[in-house]
């Protein structure tokens, strides 16, 4: 009688069907590859976090000044120096600033609290009460552009003038009262900065066609 040729299959695959050993071979196949896929979820976690915290965590961008890629040294106005970006804490001052109001410089990071009820960057969109330089720096550095007015009276037609100039829903746009200013316009982009004492929408629009989204975090459609 014959000798009985020895298997090398596993122990725990003896005695099964072939189609049974096809399923357990898809089975592993299948774990494998989700082994694969929750080791790159956690590195994409990971590296995302490690992003966000970077950003919310004061001081966190160390005392940057700016980067050159997206901005416009040239445009109707003249360029300003660079007082820099960096994080300092909230209700703390962060001038002085070469002009009123600032168009580069320290500023606040923070989500809306007490202090800051607006949060620094500020929601984009129309204010009632003035926003602190502090506040209207951090979403001038994500390319915003900021409408500030100062008028002792009714102000109710020069709101309406300037929110002829802001297109669409007015994403990256903040209009805000701002008193202490010596005209009764100014409009602010990252390190540029235009003032008069009149509504001028040619001026206005040619400012915002130069410097809408020219600054260090500039990305068009930013919700703060």
């Amino acid at each position: 009688m014959p000798d009985r040729i020895a298997t090398t299959r596993p122990d725990n695959r003896r005695g099964l069907t072939r189609g049974e050993r096809r399923a357990a071979r898809r089975g592993k196949s299948d774990a494998r590859k989700r082994r694969k896929r929750y080791i790159y979820i956690a590195i994409g976690s990971t590296v995302a976090l490690l992003f966000i915290i970077s950003l919310l965590v004061p001081g966190g961008s160390g005392n940057q000044t700016s980067s050159n890629a997206n901005l416009n040294s040239g445009g109707p106005v003249e360029i300003l120096d660079d007082q820099g970006r960096s994080h300092i804490a909230p209700g703390n001052a962060g001038g002085p600033y070469l002009t009123i109001p600032a168009t580069s410089g320290p500023h606040w990071i923070t989500n809306p609290s007490e202090t800051v009820p607006t949060g620094s960057p500020a929601r984009w969109g129309a204010y009632g009460t003035p926003l602190p330089d502090e506040v209207q720096i951090h979403n001038l550095e994500h390319g915003g552009i900021v409408l500030n007015y100062n008028c002792s009276e009714d102000c109710t037609e020069l709101v309406d003038q300037l929110q002829s100039v802001i297109p669409g829903q007015g994403a990256q746009f903040i209009l805000a009262p701002y008193p202490n200013m010596s005209t009764q316009i100014a409009i602010t982009a990252w390190r540029h900065i235009d003032q008069m004492d009149e509504f001028d929408a040619d001026r206005l629009n040619a400012f915002i066609d130069a410097y809408l989204d020219r600054a260090p975090e500039s990305v068009p459609g930013n919700l703060f």
